[in-house]
């Protein structure tokens, strides 16, 4: 019995490791790309040149993503312009919420760029 609930305690102790070792293979693969939780994992524990470019290439498709959104959302901010009289009576009227999320995503944009540059300096000082 003894045995048992010592084997269950070492393999609860083991389990978490090996998400880590799991994300640890990925980050040497740069053809990998992470998600947001696992980005948000290596953000603590990164310490190579590699989690460092992982990072860097998760947050540049970030701002790639983002810098697309911001267009779409800049083109229905162009349209909404157009008919402001029409929708007066409307809080939040359709031009500001179209103006709220572009502005948003120009926030993000900027963001994901700047923590992009400080990961490719990171994997740039961390290279053997």
């Amino acid at each position: 019995m003894k045995r048992i609930w010592i084997i269950v305690a070492m393999l609860s102790l083991a389990l978490p490791f090996l998400g880590v070792a799991r994300l640890q293979a990925q980050t040497k693969d740069q053809s990998v790309s992470l998600s947001a939780s696992d980005a948000h994992r290596l953000m603590k524990t990164a310490h190579d040149s590699g989690q460092y470019r992982a990072l860097a290439a998760y947050f540049r498709q970030k701002e790639q993503s983002s810098s697309s959104q911001r267009d779409a959302e800049l083109s229905l901010w162009n349209s909404r312009k157009q008919g402001i009289a029409a929708n007066q009576n409307k809080y939040p009227r359709p031009v500001d919420s179209a103006h709220n999320l572009y502005d948003y995503y120009v926030y993000e944009t900027s963001h994901a760029a700047a923590q992009a540059q400080h990961y490719e300096q990171m994997a740039a000082i961390a290279q053997p």
